[in-house]
This record gives C-alpha cells, sequence and structure tokens, in this order.
C-alpha cells in the first residue's frame, strides 16, 4: 500500500514513514475499496452484472486510484453492452496509472478496429432512434431498429429490455417473455428484468417450477402389467399412459418391408415440407414485409403533406408578393420595405430547406415586420425556432474550432465574430456558460498578442472587448429569463481581468 501524499511503501504502523502523514484513516478507506472489489469480482463471475456493477462503483467512490475495479467495471459495463461508458472507465483508469495497465490492452484492442468501432457508434444511434420512435408511439419502427441493434450488439440489456416493453404494450407476451429470458442470460439479477419476468408469467398463467414438479408426482404411471388404482379406472387423464394386453399382433422381420416404409415416410415429410410449410413461412415473410412498408408508406405521405403544406404556404406567400408590389408600387419606402420583409421571408424558406440554418437565421432577423399577413405570420414562426437553435448551435461549434487553432490576431478575430454571434439566436439551447467562456478568454489573448506586436493599436482591441462584454451582461443576460447567473458572473470577471492588463 502506498502513501497518498509521498507515495513511500507503508508499513503496519499509522504513520507514513516517509512524510509522517497519519494514514489510519486511509488504509481503512482502501481496504475497504478492495472488500468490495473482491465483492463484485465474485458477483461478477456468476453473472450478476448489476450487482456487480453497484459494488464496483462503491470502491471506486472510496478510492477513485483503485484501477483494478475500475478496469473490472469498465469490463462489466462492456458485457451489458454500454461500451460508451467501459471506455470511459478505461481512459479514466489510464489517467491514473500510465505505466502497467491493463485499461491500455482493453483500449487499444477497441481502437485497433474501426469497423467495430463504427459499429459501436452505429447501434446506440439506432437504440437512440428507436427509443424516439417508441417515445412516439412508432412501436412497429421501433422494434424493427431495435432488432437491428440487437443483431450488432447483442449483450446490450437496455435493448432487450426495450423490446420486450414494447411486444408488452402490443400484447406480444411470449416474445416479451424471450427478450427478458436473453436479458437475464446475460445479467442474472437484473431488476428491471427479473420484475417485468414476473409480471408476465403471472400475465401468462406460468406456475413455477415447484408446482409443475408437485403436479408430476401426483400423477400415475401404469406399470407394466397393465394395472392400476380403482379411482384411476373411474378417471383417465391425459397424463396417463396405457400399455396395451398382448395380442396375436406380430410386427415383420422383412427388412425389405422397414426401407420401403422408411422411404415412403420420406416422401410424405418432403411433402409436408413443400405444401404446408414452405406455403406458410413465405405467407409469415410477406405479411412481416408488407407491415414495414405499409408503416414507412404511411411515415413518407406524413412528410409529403407537411411538404405540400409548406409549398402552399410559399405560393400564397408569392402571390401575395405580386398582388401587393402591384398595389404598393408608388407608396415609398414602407413599400420597400414590405417587399423587402416578403423577399428575406422567401429567401429564409429557401435556406431553411437547404439546411442553412446561419443564413436562415440571417435573413428571419432582417426582417422589419414579422406580421405582414396571418400566412406570413405562421410561415416565419414555423422556421424561426428550429433556424435560431441551429444557427446558435453552429456560430457555438464555429467559434469553438476557430478558439483552438487561433495563433495570429485575424484568427482570433474569427473566434470571436463567431462565438458573439451565437448569443444573437437562440443561446440557452446550447451550453452558453462555455461559450461566453472562451469569448472572454479570446479577447484576453487578442488583446495579450496585440500588446505584444503593436503597442500603439492594441488600446482598440482592449475597448472593443469591455464594450462586447459589457453590453452582453446587460442588454443580453439581464433581459433572459431563466439564464444560470454564473454567465453573467464570467463576463464581469472577464472585464476585471481585461481591464487590469
Amino acid at each position: 500500500m502506498k502513501c497518498y501524499r509521498c507515495n513511500s511503501t507503508l508499513s503496519e504502523n499509522n504513520f507514513c514513514n516517509g512524510c509522517g502523514a497519519d494514514v489510519a484513516v486511509y488504509k481503512k478507506v482502501v481496504r475497504l475499496s478492495n472488500a468490495y472489489y473482491n465483492m463484485g469480482l465474485a458477483k461478477a463471475q456468476i453473472r450478476d452484472l448489476t450487482g456487480a456493477c453497484e459494488l464496483l462503483r462503491r470502491s471506486v467512490r472510496f478510492d477513485k486510484r483503485n484501477t483494478n475495479a475500475r478496469n473490472l467495471l469498465g469490463l462489466v459495463y462492456y458485457e451489458m453492452g454500454e461500451t460508451v461508458q467501459a471506455m470511459s472507465e478505461w481512459v479514466i483508469s489510464k489517467n491514473l496509472q500510465p505505466e502497467k495497465n491493463l485499461a491500455d490492452d482493453y483500449i487499444r484492442r477497441l481502437q485497433s478496429n474501426p469497423v467495430r468501432l463504427d459499429t459501436i457508434n452505429q447501434t446506440i444511434k439506432k437504440y437512440n432512434l428507436a427509443l424516439g420512435y417508441a417515445k412516439q408511439g412508432n412501436d412497429d419502427v421501433a422494434v424493427i431498429q431495435l432488432k437491428k441493434v440487437l443483431n450488432s450488439a447483442p449483450n446490450m440489456v437496455k435493448g432487450h429490455l426495450l423490446l420486450a416493453l414494447l411486444y408488452m404494450k402490443k400484447g406480444e407476451f411470449e416474445k416479451a417473455r424471450k427478450s427478458l429470458v436473453k436479458a437475464l442470460k446475460i445479467d442474472t439479477s437484473h431488476p428491471l428484468a427479473k420484475k417485468y419476468l414476473k409480471e408476465l408469467e403471472s400475465e401468462l398463467g406460468i406456475k413455477n417450477s415447484g408446482d409443475r414438479e408437485k403436479t408430476n408426482r401426483e400423477r400415475k404411471v401404469f406399470t407394466g402389467d397393465g394395472s392400476r388404482p380403482k379411482s384411476e379406472k373411474e378417471s383417465l387423464s391425459g397424463y396417463d399412459v396405457i400399455i396395451p394386453q398382448k395380442s396375436g399382433y406380430k410386427e415383420s422381420n422383412s427388412g425389405f418391408m422397414t426401407v420401403i416404409n422408411v422411404m415412403i415416410g420420406l416422401v410424405v415429410g418432403v411433402a409436408m415440407a413443400f405444401f404446408l410449410l414452405i406455403p406458410a413461412r413465405e405467407k409469415s415473410l410477406n405479411e412481416g414485409h408488407n407491415k414495414e412498408i405499409l408503416k414507412l408508406n404511411s411515415q413518407i405521405d406524413v412528410l409529403n403533406n407537411e411538404k405540400s403544406d409548406l409549398q402552399s404556404s410559399i405560393q400564397a406567400l408569392e402571390g401575395e408578393k405580386e398582388n401587393l408590389s402591384g398595389q404598393l408600387a408608388n407608396k415609398g419606402n414602407e413599400n420597400n420595405e414590405m417587399i423587402n420583409d416578403y423577399n428575406s421571408l422567401l429567401t429564409a424558406v429557401s435556406y431553411f430547406n437547404g439546411t442553412d440554418y446561419i443564413n436562415c437565421a440571417a435573413s428571419l432577423g432582417s426582417i422589419k415586420n414579422q406580421e405582414r399577413s396571418e400566412a406570413f405570420k405562421t410561415v416565419f414562426d414555423s422556421l424561426k425556432p428550429e433556424a435560431y437553435k441551429q444557427a446558435a448551435a453552429a456560430y457555438y461549434e464555429n467559434g469553438r474550432n476557430a478558439y483552438y487553432s487561433a495563433g495570429t490576431l485575424e484568427n482570433w478575430q474569427t473566434a470571436i465574430d463567431n462565438l458573439q454571434l451565437c448569443f444573437n439566436f437562440d443561446f440557452m439551447q446550447i451550453n452558453y456558460l462555455d461559450a461566453i467562456d472562451k469569448l472572454g478568454s479570446a479577447y484576453e489573448k487578442q488583446y495579450e498578442l496585440a500588446l505584444s506586436q503593436s503597442p500603439d493599436t492594441a488600446g482598440s482591441y482592449k475597448e472593443k472587448a469591455l464594450l462586447s462584454l459589457a453590453n452582453l451582461v446587460e442588454n443580453v443576460f439581464a433581459k433572459t429569463e431563466n439564464i444560470n447567473p454564473q454567465a453573467a458572473e464570467k463576463a464581469q470577471a472577464y472585464i476585471v481581468l481585461i481591464t487590469a492588463k
């Protein structure tokens, strides 16, 4: 055991021989962490993965540097299909113990197989897509997606559980039971799987094994001489075995007849498979494909209807624009402003259809009057929320990328421009605390670079930074509801920092 302060090897004493620190409590914490690790290992060996996770999380909570427990926790997560969580634990373990760590091998095995990484990534996306379909009520599409997920990741416990819930919702209890049994084969003590299975068995009327064994013991089996109790002579059940009395019938000993009978049986079996089983299988597959096609066709119809409605609104706007252009040609600036608003809205629609949300938001922002008509307001209100949200996200991402690659005054200005613009739109949908932090830092680094290169012009950069940050505090953060007060505090901190330079 190593000292937490100087990393010296500890003796039996409660004080470190190297630095003199009191390690009595530290030793107890480490022992407790190791105890939880041992219990978690025992649980993992009997495939009680949920119990193992809980115990191993407690182990690393007591001692975050217990890399054995953290590596095992990652393996348990990986076995349950939680690859992202497994990678997180292994990366933390590698950072805590860079040398001689099994996490290196686990990470290298995953990273050395790009196809496997891409499959894991696609599996997570498909699972999230299936979860979204389930929340929207598209159960059939969700089931199809989950089957694809479980084909590529058969150990994903939460995938089996979600599939079982969808089957239960549709009333297909036997299919749901099979999914839950698969989940329990992966994690023998998963509480949700056991709870769902208990409810299903209650619904299906399945008795426990003890009841079945008791029933079997109570059955009467006939003896070789055909005798049975008097009570059973009066009533026979489906489980009774009746051995007939000897008669004058004798089986043929001819080998030729045996061969003939076998051949006849084979011919009959093949005929049954061809005329009964194959058509039934084809019918089942065709019905499944037809259901999938109908579901997809219904979704395509909905999308086409939405597109048709949007096109109708655009046509109505174009008609209004032409009428108003003719009626208001001689009314000066007011007429030009109205025409410009219609042009801006039509331009925004075009950008929105092309997923160019930055230009779409800019076009919407240039509109002077948002209520030119009912159709005008309807189209504007349908575009603005998504366009402003996506524009803020795009400017934030562009600003972050420029921030990390900046090295000149121009590059810092690019980062500042993009981070500043994200606050002109729906910035509450992004990580605005990180955005204001990077904006303030970019102003600071730009001013420091300007001061080192051209002290005479550095003052203009400083003045611009202070005015911009003060404007955000007074005119944006102060007027935004439910905003985290840390945003204004960060901006104020950078104002003080830049002022003092």
